[in-house]
């Protein structure tokens, strides 16, 4: 069967199952930290001149023309933050018409896409990394539930509309072949497909999905030092880092909130992505990837200049960096260089300095006989 003919096999599967019983997305948490009012914009530290030094990098590029799919809970278009900003999507549960809509509890979709492409339009409001990029919203849950041939038809659906970048927030410990179909499918689309390493590093660390998948970005997460974060799942198929610790964004009901965990660190990535391809046009997904590999900086005490660390895979991203690195040399996708997994996470290093050895990562396909249980990576404040 060809990639081409997925999307078509999506939608005949999805007319001749019946509706399966949806299990829950738990969401992993420490206490919520209130905020009472609009967050100062001196409090976004990833955007500080320490961390990702944002004013010098919107000299270079603001994301403009790039389309950034989140795939989750749905996306308020109507938060003064992201009011021009959200496109019309789609809403796999069939909820809402087009996924600009976000009544999840913990706002998780909306609060994803303002780490992208928030405007700071609002008094005292947050900026996105990316905020001249737009929002293709791409619901796959309403309640807390999903499985994963909604998923998988998210994915597909924001390969067909137009998305650069897909962000995934999502993870699962079973590798579904349907899902690991549509990933193919976006990536050989040349799409940059991101997605969130998940939070349980305290509880078996397993692989987790579709982060462990060959060709996507898998994220773990970081602290304000740049140390690991310690909830964070680790191992062999990790890419790179972002920041997960005391995040702000915004908020389903139009204000803010603060949270932590890789569900924001994944959408850092995406929009260090759009803001490179963005200022890279004519480069493939495959470069974009590697020049987010290439420059990121290296854990302490890597082997070699170039080394991978199962903590924070090839290194911390650095937006800073990417744009001003030269081209890639190749188009390929380096990260489709991939065998199965470790039962353990296995320390890889020695690679190029454009990752051509790629990051094992999981292929083999699971017979599940069910629907898998996606955990939503982060904890909310109101």
């Amino acid at each position: 069967m060809t990639r081409a003919a997925l999307p078509t096999l999506l939608l005949a599967l999805s007319a001749l199952l019946t509706p399966p019983a949806l299990l829950a997305l738990s969401v992993t948490s420490a206490a919520a930290a209130p905020v009472t009012g609009p967050v100062p914009l001196g409090t976004e530290w990833p955007l500080d001149a320490q961390h990702f030094d944002a004013v010098k990098v919107w000299r270079l590029s603001r994301g403009a023309g790039v389309t950034v799919a989140v795939v989750d809970s749905g996306v308020s278009a109507r938060h003064p933050d992201l009011a021009g900003r959200v496109l019309p999507g789609t809403d796999i549960t069939h909820q809402a018409a087009d996924g600009r809509i976000d009544i999840a509890a913990d706002s998780h979709g909306t609060s994803v896409a303002g780490v992208v492409a928030a405007t700071g339009t609002a008094p005292h409001g947050m900026v996105g990394l990316a905020p001249a990029s737009v929002i293709l919203p791409v619901r796959i849950s309403g309640d807390g539930t999903s499985d994963p041939l909604a998923l998988a038809q998210g994915i597909v659906y924001a390969a067909r509309h137009g998305a650069g970048v897909i962000n995934i927030s999502m993870t699962t410990q079973v590798a579904d072949p349907q899902l690991r179909d549509a990933v193919a499918y976006a990536v050989a689309h040349d799409i940059v497909v991101v997605a969130a390493a998940g939070n349980n590093g305290r509880a078996g660390n397993q692989i987790t999905y579709p982060a462990g998948f060959p060709g996507v970005v898998a994220v773990s997460g970081t602290t304000r030092d740049g140390s690991f974060w310690p909830l964070s799942e680790s191992g062999s198929y990790i890419s790179v880092a972002a920041p997960a610790d005391g995040i702000y964004s915004t908020k389903n009901s139009g204000g803010y909130l603060t949270a932590d965990g890789t569900s924001y660190s994944a959408p850092y990535v995406s929009a260090t992505a759009a803001l490179l391809r963005a200022a890279f046009p004519s480069e493939s997904a495959g470069q974009i990837i590697a020049r987010l590999i290439g420059t990121a900086d290296r854990p302490p005490g890597a082997p070699g200049a170039h080394g991978h660390d199962d903590r924070l895979g090839y290194g911390l991203i650095n937006p800073l960096k990417a744009l001003r690195a030269s081209a890639p040399p190749a188009r390929t996708n380096p990260l489709l260089t991939a065998g199965p997994p470790a039962a353990k996470p296995a320390t890889r290093s020695g690679a190029t300095p454009w990752a051509a050895g790629g990051i094992a990562a999981g292929t083999a396909a699971v017979a599940t006989g069910g629907f898998a249980v996606f955990r939503r990576r982060r904890r909310s404040a109101s």
